[in-house]
C-alpha cells in the first residue's frame, strides 16, 4: 500500500484495529509523517510537545501503523539517548499496543532489541516481515552498521548529540530515503533538536510543506481538565520560571546554554560570615554536617611530570546548620578541603580526625565507585546515623540538584565571605559554582555538572552533598557517642585500600 488512498484511516486503524483513542493532535502529526513514510518523501520532522502529552504515543501508534500495512522485510529504527529507561520503555510501549491488537498473533522477537510482525502467524517463526530495531544513542553506544529502511526516529532528540547523530544515526537512512523524526521538548538553543527545528521552520518558508509540530502544555488543557490540573498544580509549586516549568511544559529554550544558578541565586549565595578553621572559634551554640565528594587516588605515570596532569579531587565542605524564623534548617558553609591524588589510607586516617575535631552531626559521602570503600569504612568507625553513603544515579543525582537550588532560593544555603578563606580554595569552588551547567534528561528529572572542557564539579558535588545532609532530621546524640561503638570490621585495618 503506498498512497494514502489504499490505506486505512489513521483514526479508524486506531480505533479498531489497535482499540485505543488518540487526540487530534496526536493523529495530526501521525498523519503527516506516514505521508512522507508511504510516498518515500523522505521529509525529516521535528515534533515538540510538553511532558505527558504522549509523543510517545505517537511514536508507537507510526510504528504499529507501518508494521500492519508494510510487505517485506523492511526496517525501523528507533533511537534514544539511554537504554535504560528510556529505550526499554518505548519497546515496552510498541509491544504493549500490538500485544492488545488484532495483530498479536503476529508478533515476534529476536535479540532483546528487535520487535516484527510477521505477514502470518504461520511465519511468525521464520521472523520476516517490517521490523522496529531499538538502539541506544548514547555516545559510547556501538550502533554502526544499522540500516533504516523507511523509517529513522529519535526520542529525547534534545539531548542527543549532534556529532553522534550526523555521524552514527542519519547515514542509517540515507540509502532508502527514508523519513526521520525528532522528539523531544525544549533545551538550550544548541541541542540537535533546536538546530533541526530552525532547519525545518526555514524548508517550510520555501516550500509550505509543514515539518515542525509543537504544542505546549496548553493545548492538552482545553481539552483534558485532568491535565490541566495537574500542570496548573505544578507551576503553583515550583514557580513560572523554574526550569523544568519552562522548558518541559512552555518549551521555552534556555539562552545561556543552561548555566545552573542565575547571577541572582550566586549573589543568593553570597555569605556574612567567616570562614573557620576549627569549631572552637564558632561563636554559635550550633553543630556541623560535612558532604564529601571523592576523587582518584594518584598514579604517577612513566615519564609523566605529575604537576602536568590533574583529575577530579576530593573535597569535603564543612557546614555550620543554622535555623531560620520558620525552624527550617540551613547551612553556612564555613570550611572546604580538597585532597588532590592523596592515597585513600592518608584520606581517611584524615577523615578520622576531622570527624573528631569537628564533632559532626552527619557526614553524606559519594559512595559511587571510589567512594564505595571509604564509605564503608567510616559507617563502620563513626555509626550509620552518622555517615550516609549517597550513590549517584540520575534519579538521586536529580533530587541533589533540587535540594541544593531549594536552599539557595529560600536563603538557606550560604557561602563563607571570600576575603576571610584560602584565595585557591574559594576561587575554585565559586568557578565551579558559576560554570555548573543543567540539562533535563528525562521527565522531573534535573543534572548538573560542569563541562570536562572548562573544569571539575568536585567543589559543586560536595557542596550539593552537603545540603544534602539536612534532608532528614539529625541524630540527636553526639559524635561521640557513636565513635565509642565497636564496629562490625576492623577500622584500623586499612589492607582493604
Amino acid at each position: 500500500m503506498n498512497d494514502k488512498a489504499n490505506r486505512i484511516p489513521l483514526e479508524r486503524f486506531a480505533r479498531e484495529f489497535l482499540g485505543r483513542s488518540f487526540y487530534p493532535y496526536q493523529l495530526e502529526i501521525a498523519e503527516a509523517i506516514l505521508e512522507s513514510v508511504f510516498n518515500n518523501k523522505g521529509l525529516t520532522f521535528t515534533v515538540m510537545l510538553a511532558r505527558q502529552m504522549g509523543k510517545n504515543e505517537i511514536s508507537a501508534l507510526i510504528e504499529a501503523y507501518i508494521l500492519a500495512h508494510k510487505q517485506g522485510s523492511h526496517t525501523i529504527v528507533k533511537a534514544a539517548p539511554t537504554y535504560k529507561p528510556q529505550i526499554v520503555n518505548s519497546r515496552l510501549r510498541l509491544l504493549s499496543m500490538l500485544e492488545h491488537s488484532k495483530a498479536a498473533d503476529r508478533i515476534w522477537r529476536s535479540h532483546g532489541y528487535i520487535i516484527g510482525l510477521a505477514h502470518h502467524p504461520k511465519e511468525v517463526g521464520l521472523q520476516t516481515g517490517p521490523r522496529v530495531l531499538f538502539l541506544s544513542a548514547g555516545p559510547d553506544a556501538n550502533i554502526v552498521g544499522a540500516t533504516a529502511s523507511i523509517l529513522l526516529e529519535v526520542d529525547e532528540a534534545q539531548n542527543v548529540s549532534v556529532d553522534k547523530f550526523n555521524t552514527d544515526l542519519r547515514p542509517m537512512g540515507s540509502t532508502k530515503n527514508a523519513t526521520t523524526v525528532l522528539y523531544g521538548t525544549a533545551w538550550s538553543d544548541d541541542t540537535l533538536l533546536a538546530q533541526v527545528k530552525a532547519t525545518n521552520q526555514e524548508l517550510e518558508e520555501q516550500d509550505g510543506i509543514r515539518r515542525h509540530f509543537e504544542h505546549n502544555w496548553r493545548t492538552l488543557a482545553e481539552i483534558n481538565p485532568r491535565y490541566k490540573a495537574f500542570v496548573e498544580n505544578e507551576i503553583d509549586r515550583l514557580g513560572r520560571d523554574h526550569v523544568t516549568i519552562r522548558t518541559q511544559y512552555f518549551l521555552q529554550t534556555v539562552s545561556g546554554a543552561g548555566f545552573l544558578l542565575t547571577e541572582k541565586q550566586r549573589h543568593l549565595l553570597r555569605g556574612k560570615h567567616e570562614w573557620l578553621d576549627s569549631p572552637e572559634e564558632d561563636e554559635y551554640d550550633d553543630y556541623f554536617v560535612a558532604g564529601i565528594d571523592v576523587g582518584g587516588e594518584a598514579k604517577q605515570k612513566a615519564g609523566v611530570e605529575q604537576a602536568s596532569w590533574k583529575h577530579d579531587s576530593t573535597v569535603m565542605t564543612i557546614a555550620r546548620v543554622t535555623r531560620n524564623e520558620l525552624d527550617q534548617p540551613g547551612l553556612q558553609i564555613v570550611h572546604q578541603i580538597e585532597w588532590n591524588g592523596k592515597p585513600y589510607t592518608e584520606q581517611y586516617s584524615q577523615f578520622v580526625e576531622l570527624c573528631e575535631h569537628w564533632d559532626f552531626r552527619r557526614i553524606v559521602i559519594d559512595a559511587t565507585g571510589l567512594g564505595d570503600s571509604l564509605a564503608s569504612f567510616l559507617a563502620a568507625r563513626l555509626g550509620d546515623e552518622i555517615v550516609v553513603p549517597f550513590h549517584f544515579s540520575r534519579q538521586s543525582k536529580s533530587k541533589l540538584a533540587y535540594q541544593m537550588l531549594s536552599l539557595i532560593d529560600t536563603c538557606r544555603l550560604k557561602m563563607y565571605k571570600d576575603d576571610t578563606a584560602p584565595d585557591d580554595i574559594s576561587t575554585e569552588a565559586w568557578k565551579q559554582l558559576k560554570l555548573a551547567r543543567y540539562r533535563v534528561p528525562g521527565e522531573n528529572l534535573l543534572d548538573m555538572y560542569v563541562s570536562t572542557e572548562e573544569g571539575h564539579d568536585d567543589f559543586l558535588m560536595s557542596i550539593a552533598l552537603c545540603c544534602e545532609a539536612i534532608r532528614n532530621p539529625l541524630p540527636e546524640s553526639s559524635y561521640s557517642f557513636f565513635f565509642m561503638i565497636r564496629p562490625p570490621v576492623d577500622p584500623d585495618d586499612l589492607s582493604w585500600f
